[in-house]
């Protein structure tokens, strides 16, 4: 059943917004961080974001032939009570950004229900966009509502307090949010999904509309299949693509995997693939978008405090992006954008077979013997590409190597065959197994490992087989030498090349 409020704003602590009307325009009185990030007109990156802020829960959609990618933006220690007003990067290419800084600020007022923005969805309709957006107060009841606001530009916008969606009595107050509003044609009319709580569990809701304006709640559209079904399923997306319909999320925990569905009807059922996730957990909110009848999904890779391997993990990073190529049972395999790939090609400097410095022989390891290759350090954007053959095992690429010391390896990226596993473990080698990895990914290892490995300074995206993606962030990889090993018995040959990118 559909709910609206009518939220009156006063001008309190510098925003300017409106009284006891129906509708306010999104202006504010701009703080000192975002004076600084208007003065950054653009970013050129692989894994963007604009410096002094962090990229948080993309909302990708497509319009003029070009990505729109809205975002939350994060501000470590602003001055502000209220955070995450909505930002927008805009690109062609998925390297050259145009920053159009904010575009939807939050309400720097302890008692609205603006203070902190959460994700949504922005679509466009004739000449109207429209964004609806989460927002969160913990400070007010319920403490997240779905707010609407239009534009005629997608820089300027209006809000519309009066179109607010309250939880029923069948969901959860304090879990309420990342509302996702798809057209669909077979039932003439529009879906939001929104997740939620019910009894406890984790699930998605799903309210209906003909107007984009009143919204009737048609129930629970989608249960937690996950480990843990108490997990709420994150910034979901709903799109029809290739003949499949595709429902994303993210679960919050335990594994804080970007997650998909399929089905043949926007109805379900849903089928959860073998492989279901398009990433691991270094990659996390990822929302889908379709551009030229292609699919690619975008999210972010998070930060440490204070940057550091063995800092805490922050709330938003870098922006990351993938395609994603269905195969023909209807899953999704993560590859490299074949944009990011047209732009390697025009900013390599240089080609390079991956020669090792240094070998070692039988070096014996807790877990066994292997031989070593050493490299020297990776400049700050590069590519490694080729393949790893005749491996029965596996392989082990150790990141911040000092002297030779492989033992003392305190970053690897572990190819376990055994378990057709990539795994990251941030610990020594020498720990290794009876540490647990930090970041794991299921994919088929069996015969040659084929890689791709997209490098911009602490982040390395690896793309393994045409199948999978692990993006993965490494602080103490910058500078320093780095290193292959293999089961002792083995003898892999490595082909591979570094692309130095300008």
């Amino acid at each position: 059943m559909r709910k609206t409020v009518t939220i009156l704003i006063a001008t309190i602590l510098g925003v300017t917004c409106c009284l006891g009307v129906s509708s306010c325009y999104a202006s504010a009185n701009m703080g000192l961080e975002t004076r600084y990030n208007r003065s950054i007109p653009s970013v050129d990156a692989f894994f963007p974001r604009v410096d002094g802020s962090f990229v948080g829960d993309p909302m990708p959609m497509v319009a003029d032939n070009r990505f729109n990618v809205f975002y939350l933006n994060d501000i470590r220690g602003g001055g502000d009570l209220g955070v995450h007003a909505f930002h927008l990067l805009e690109t062609e290419d998925l390297y050259h950004y145009t920053n159009h800084s904010e575009i939807l600020p939050y309400i720097n007022d302890l008692k609205n229900p603006e203070l902190l923005l959460g994700t949504g969805s922005i679509i466009k309709v004739g000449d109207v966009w429209h964004a609806w957006y989460t927002a969160h107060n913990a400070n007010v009841f319920p403490v997240e509502s779905i707010m609407h606001a239009t534009s005629s530009d997608k820089l300027n916008w209006v809000k519309h307090p009066e179109d607010t969606i309250l939880p029923s009595a069948n969901y959860s107050g304090n879990d309420f949010r990342d509302p996702n509003v798809t057209w669909i044609p077979e039932k003439n009319e529009y879906w939001m999904l929104i997740t939620t709580r019910q009894n406890g569990k984790g699930v998605i809701a799903k309210y209906r509309s003909k107007d984009l304006k009143n919204w009737e709640d048609d129930g629970i559209f989608f249960k937690n299949d996950t480990v843990s079904d108490n997990a709420n399923l994150e910034c979901p997306t709903l799109l029809f693509f290739n003949g499949k319909w595709y429902l994303s999320f993210s679960d919050q925990w335990p594994n804080r995997l970007t997650q998909y569905r399929y089905a043949n009807s926007p109805d379900g059922p849903f089928v959860k693939p073998t492989n279901y996730s398009v990433d691991g957990a270094g990659f996390y909110a990822g929302k889908t978008a379709i551009k030229d009848d292609r699919l690619y999904v975008f999210g972010w890779n998070p930060t440490k405090s204070p940057n550091s391997d063995q800092g805490n993990i922050d709330w938003a990073g870098n922006l990351v992006v993938h395609e994603l190529v269905q195969n023909s049972d209807g899953s999704l395999s993560s590859v490299m954008p074949k944009e990011l790939n047209a732009v390697i090609k025009n900013r390599t400097a240089a080609t390079l077979p991956l020669t090792p410095n240094q070998n070692l022989k039988n070096i014996t390891t807790n877990f066994g013997k292997i031989d070593t290759a050493f490299y020297q350090p990776l400049p700050k954007k590069s590519l490694i590409e080729g393949s790893i053959k005749g491996s029965q095992y596996g392989a082990i690429l150790s990141f911040g190597v000092e002297d030779s010391r492989i033992h003392e390896a305190p970053l690897n990226i572990v190819f376990n065959k055994k378990v057709n596993k990539v795994l990251f473990y941030n610990s020594q080698l020498d720990a290794l197994p009876r540490v647990k990895p930090e970041l794991g990914l299921n994919v088929d290892l069996q015969g040659d490992i084929s890689l791709k490995v997209l490098i911009e300074n602490e982040i390395a995206v690896f793309y393994i087989n045409d199948k999978a993606a692990f993006t993965v962030r490494m602080y103490g990889m910058v500078d320093k030498p780095w290193a292959i090993s293999s089961d002792t018995t083995e003898n892999p040959t490595i082909n591979l090349q570094i692309n130095t990118l300008n």
